[in-house]
């Protein structure tokens, strides 16, 4: 069994599961699709919520229905960052937690993540919210309780973390070029997206990292797991990598680290755009590339990952 930094065993890889409850693509006819992504992970009994899609509350509802997902089990919420697509079901989600238990529940996120932030319309060039549509004060209603970091946190034991801040080292990743933050009645571009967090999980066989949406780099957010954790091998890589519309050469160099650091599995999801995607498992392979859509559910036996569907 590997041992994390505090020379306890890590996490059964055979202990966890991923259910994919929001994303921009349906995985099953039994779930709906929408532009946004939410995670239900599970360390044996405990399950965590990563994000909570874009709010659409009939897709929500919906999927959280099909894939048996319950409100009150889930004893603890990761916000990845700010973006509305990521955030819009909060509410939703802690009204129905709260017609079931009274429990407290923690959200943890970077202080940006409740900051106002707005997008470009590549249509009519006006600029739109697209950020948090709640306040601090609004989801505090429904008795949770807020850690906002900018430096890792460890969940639910050592060997589940929040990655906080990410640098960005390398010269070919960059967080785009169409996000705003507002200064009085000026529109100011975002070129660091300082809230951009991830979830690592040191399992037996290797670092899982869980994405949002990647802005700060899919590449700088896997080696800064690394030097968090101590831990060098990558069991799996899954969620956004925000690599729609990449030019070919940081699709290159992307490849070729995942090649070089031996990625076992690499998910997809949500940013990633189909041209990238087919991209990416023409170059790595059937077995190390999937789709992770809403619907998929992740999970291993005999430390195989299993697909499902």
């Amino acid at each position: 069994m590997a041992k994390n930094k505090q020379g306890e065993d890590m996490i059964s890889i055979n202990d966890i599961q991923i259910k994919t409850i929001s994303e921009n693509t349906a995985a099953t006819p039994l779930v709906m699709a929408e532009w946004g992504l939410s995670m239900e992970i599970s360390f044996g009994k405990k399950k965590m919520l990563f994000d909570t899609g874009a709010g659409n509350i009939n897709v929500l509802r919906h999927n959280m229905m099909v894939m048996g997902v319950n409100p009150s089990e889930i004893s603890s919420i990761v916000l990845s960052h700010a973006h509305q697509d990521h955030t819009g079901g909060l509410r939703y989600f802690l009204m129905q937690r709260a017609c079931q238990t009274s429990d407290p529940i923690p959200i943890y996120c970077h202080p940006k993540t409740l900051e106002a932030t707005y997008v470009k319309s590549p249509m009519n060039a006006t600029y739109r919210y697209f950020g948090c549509p709640f306040s601090i004060e609004e989801i505090r209603r429904y008795n949770t309780d807020f850690t906002l970091s900018k430096d890792p946190i460890e969940l639910d034991g050592k060997d589940i973390l929040t990655s906080g801040e990410i640098p960005m080292i390398n010269d070919y990743e960059s967080v785009g070029f169409n996000f705003f933050n507002k200064m009085n009645d000026d529109y100011q571009l975002d070129t660091e997206m300082t809230d951009d967090l991830a979830l690592f999980i040191q399992s037996n066989l290797g670092l899982l990292i869980i994405l949002g949406c990647a802005h700060r780099g899919m590449i700088n957010t896997i080696h800064h797991a690394q030097k968090v954790t101590g831990v060098n091998e990558i069991f799996m890589v899954v969620g956004g990598t925000h690599l729609a519309n990449a030019p070919k050469e940081r699709m290159d160099q992307t490849i070729n680290e995942i090649k070089r650091l031996n990625i076992k599995k690499v998910g997809v999801s949500h940013c990633t755009g189909l041209t990238s995607g087919s991209y990416l498992q023409k170059e790595l392979g059937d077995d190390v590339f999937f789709n992770n859509n809403a619907g998929s559910i992740i999970r291993f036996d005999n430390d195989s990952l299993i697909m499902n569907p």
